[in-house]
């Protein structure tokens, strides 16, 4: 048995409110580019201010002992030699570790995008720790949200049991300078097989988002696929699967037809359909949709593949239950 305390943080203010300083919309201390309060003898760090964030100028506070360490040398370099040096800001990179698994995050998610209404787009990868022949490999998932329109990476979050943090540094030093998918394509990693993949998992995510944005790559998220299918007239779900997989789990109201066997099986798919397909982790199901695509379909893949799907419904089914039975329709309820 364990229990989790999780009372939220919110900044301690009472002291600079006593002294008059000026507090903000995010209830922090404001300060200017050199931490400075509306008092300008008087400098802030830490928990309690608040400043721009650098993605998307909008202001936030952060409540990380990086930061505030980080804010600490700036403050004391400006009180001592004047305001010489800035402060830019923070991209609120986290990690936790919660048992086997490493869990982190960095820059923007989707879903506080979505609340400040900026475009984006998500690419989701599974991918081995490293090289699959090498023993000890374990997977991981890596979600990167992206500007539509050049690329521009706005946040990454990533969970498993190898080697996750050294992608999420990766992640937020590329995001604190502004890198796009381009340069997580081209990025140049230390590769042996013990340590990771010719094609790191950082250069899947960047080859997945190119992907989206060319739109050779129709993908659906966890939450939008299955409801994105109900919501279709005349769509198939189609497993892209071995036969043996299929039957051990699969979406309900999906068809089976593996990959290897698709050529040959193209007859049993009705033309005029729109096709929704997945396969455990999102490579088959993209091969698939090469397949059907080439032969006049309009296919979604989805986005992390079954692997991810799963444990994103079974996680809500202990919390939520109604709301998935929502989300899957009459045959979840069932």
């Amino acid at each position: 048995d364990f229990v989790v305390l999780s009372i939220g943080v919110k900044p301690d203010t009472r002291l600079a409110q006593g002294a008059g300083l000026q507090i903000g919309d995010a209830r922090g201390i404001v300060v200017n580019e050199y931490l400075q309060t509306s008092d300008p003898d008087i400098y802030a760090v830490g928990d309690a201010i608040e400043f721009i964030n650098p993605i998307t100028g909008r202001i936030m506070n952060t409540y990380l002992a990086g930061p505030a360490n980080k804010q600490g040398r700036i403050c004391a370099d400006n009180m001592v030699m004047g305001n010489i040096k800035k402060y830019n800001g923070a991209i609120n990179t986290a990690i936790l570790k919660i048992f086997d698994l490493t869990a982190g995050s960095t820059g923007m998610a989707s879903k506080n995008l979505l609340a400040l209404e900026i475009e984006h787009k998500i690419a989701t990868i599974r991918a081995g720790s490293h090289a699959s022949y090498y023993p000890g490999a374990k997977q991981m998932t890596i979600q990167i949200v992206f500007s539509p329109g050049d690329g521009k990476l706005l946040g990454a979050q990533a969970i498993g049991e190898g080697a996750v943090d050294k992608r999420l540094d990766v992640l937020a030093l590329l995001i604190q300078k502004q890198g796009t998918i381009y340069d997580l394509m081209e990025l140049e990693h230390a590769y042996a097989p013990p340590y990771s993949s010719a094609k790191d998992p950082l250069n899947m995510a960047g080859f997945v988002a190119e992907n989206i944005l060319k739109n050779v790559l129709k993908a659906k998220q966890w939450d939008a696929f299955v409801p994105a299918f109900k919501n279709t007239a005349n769509a198939l779900l189609i497993d892209v699967r071995s036969p043996h997989e299929h039957v051990s789990r699969h979406i309900p109201g999906s068809i089976n037809i593996q990959v290897d066997e698709l050529r040959d099986r193209m007859n049993e798919i009705p033309k005029n359909t729109t096709l929704f397909v997945y396969c455990e982790i999102g490579l088959r199901g993209y091969l698939a949709q090469r397949m059907l695509v080439q032969n006049g379909y309009t296919v979604y893949n989805l986005s992390g593949g079954y692997a991810l799907w799963e444990a994103c419904t079974k996680e809500m089914m202990l919390a939520r239950p109604k709301q998935v039975a929502d989300l899957l329709g009459k045959q979840a309820g069932e």
